[in-house]
This record gives C-alpha cells, structure tokens and sequence, in this order.
C-alpha cells in the first residue's frame, strides 16, 4: 500500500517511491520518461507535492489530463548544438520510450530541433547539428527497419550539385518504415547514375528527388529527361525548398509535388497503394 502520510516539501526519488508503495526503480523510470515531473539537483532529481499531485491524479484518471506534453524537440536542440551524439540519443530513446511513434521522432523531434536551430554567426553550431543528426536517423533507421517481403521499391536521391543528406536520410528510412523497398542515392548524384539505379530496381513504382537549392533546377530536368527513357511509367516526385510550388515542380518535368517530407510521404502512400503498371521485363540497361 502507499504511504499516504504528508509531505510539505520536495521529496527526492527513493521518498517518492516509499510514498507510492514502488520501487525506487520504477520512479526513476518515470522520470528518465517524463511521465512523473521532477526537477534535476546537484544531488539528483527532487518531486515537489504538486508535481506528485499531478502525476497521481493523471494516473487515476481525474484533473486536466494523463500525460503532459513534452517539448522533445527543444530537449534535442542543445544536445545537437553541442555536438552530443550521446546525450541526443538519450533524448530520443526517452521520447521513444514514452509513447512517440519512430515517425514522430524523424519528423518532429529531430527534424523539429534543426528547423529551431539559429544560423546565425559562424553557423559551428549547425554543422555540429547536422552531423549528429544525420548520425542519430541512421541509429533510428537500424532500429526499425522492417524484414520480410515488400510493397514494392521507390528510389530517393537528391540531383547534381545538392548538399542536404539528412532529408534524403529521414525519407529514405520512414520509405523502409512504411514496408517499401529504398533504393536510396544519397546526394549530389548524376541525371545518369538515377536512371541507371531506376531501370535496375525491381517493381519501382517512384522516383523522389530532394531539392533544397534553386539553382538545383537544370540538374532536375536533366534527370527527369534521363528517367523518361528508361521508366517513362514511373512518376517522379520532387519536393524540397528549392521547388516552391506544384507548378514549378511540373515545369521540371515531375507528376508530383511536395512542400515538406510528410507531404512527400502522402505522395509515396498514394502511389504505392495503387495498382502497380505492368513493364516490360527486364528493365533497358543504361550506360552509366
């Protein structure tokens, strides 16, 4: 039973798991999970009355509400700033552990704390960012990907002259997530490379291209051309800052267009769950 007797000030966790009738492990696991609030001392972690107060209440069903909202991205943010792959990993593992789907934590968690990153200065901060960011979505990738058999295959590069690995990473993976076969480029890959990968990948149903730079644009058409002679069946998705609209996209010579990576997931869905064309088989080769 829980010892019900009262407390007039912060309590440390072995004091918390004696009032709960719990062990001191299972508080401490509440805690590294955000689900029991708690405040960090030079000592450890200290619960106020109310802070127990709420997470007791959440538990049982009354007050506002069972789980508070947790800012995971802006738990990210420094860790990525600082270049700590360690403590950023720990970040994600917890937001894991307390119910975020691996989706979420590409999408909003690490991709949400590089969009609240300042570009200002000598930008060392979002170099270091990037980098164990890039880091952190292959560990995520690892964890999730999905054995068996697959939904066909979608190929994910980004053009000539584009520099942006994380957004093709994180597309590439949450692709894999979703049960489809990757064929995945990585960046600044020639219109003739793209080709030669799309008339070789077994039941591709699309071709997507990350575009982050404006001056990215010839190099899509390039590969868009190159894609028409040897898959003419298969759409092309382009998204990325460098497309601004579906208009733009069209006049590079892509069928579709997304402002952002979920809108290019939403794509990907789409095609996928629609019946597949029949191609002739095998694939033209081309020469590389």
């Amino acid at each position: 039973m829980a010892n019900e007797g009262p407390s007039t000030g912060p309590m440390n966790l072995k004091q918390v798991a004696l009032r709960l009738g719990v062990h001191y492990t299972t508080v401490y696991r509440w805690v590294r999970t955000h689900q029991l609030e708690a405040d960090r001392t030079p000592t450890g972690w200290e619960v106020t009355p109310a802070q127990l107060d709420r997470f007791q209440r959440g538990r049982s069903g009354t007050g506002p509400g069972r789980t508070r909202r947790v800012d995971w991205a802006g738990r990210l943010r420094p860790a990525l700033e600082c270049g700590d792959e360690v403590a950023a990993w720990r970040v994600v593992e917890d937001a894991l552990r307390s119910g975020v789907d691996p989706e979420a934590c590409y999408l909003d968690v690490l991709a949400g704390a590089l969009a609240g990153l300042d570009g200002g200065g000598d930008h060392v901060d979002s170099y270091l960012a990037s980098a164990v960011a890039l880091r952190l979505a292959a560990r995520l990738g690892a964890r999730f990907r999905r054995p068996g058999r697959t939904r066909g295959s979608v190929l994910v590069a980004a053009p000539e002259g584009e520099q942006h690995a994380l957004s093709v990473a994180i597309l590439a993976d949450l692709v894999r997530l979703r049960g489809v076969r990757c064929v995945e480029l990585g960046v600044d890959v020639p219109a003739s490379v793209v080709a030669a990968a799309a008339a070789s990948a077994g039941r591709l149903r699309l071709v997507a291209l990350g575009v982050n730079r404006v001056e990215s644009a010839t190099r899509v058409t390039t590969t868009a051309e190159a894609l028409r002679a040897v898959v003419p069946d298969v759409p092309l998705l382009v998204g990325g800052q460098g497309v601004r609209n579906a208009q733009v996209a069209a006049a590079l010579g892509a069928d579709h267009w997304a402002p952002d990576l979920r809108g290019a997931l939403a794509v990907i869905d789409e095609v996928v769950a629609a019946p597949a064309p029949r191609r002739a088989d095998p694939a033209v080769p081309v020469d590389g």
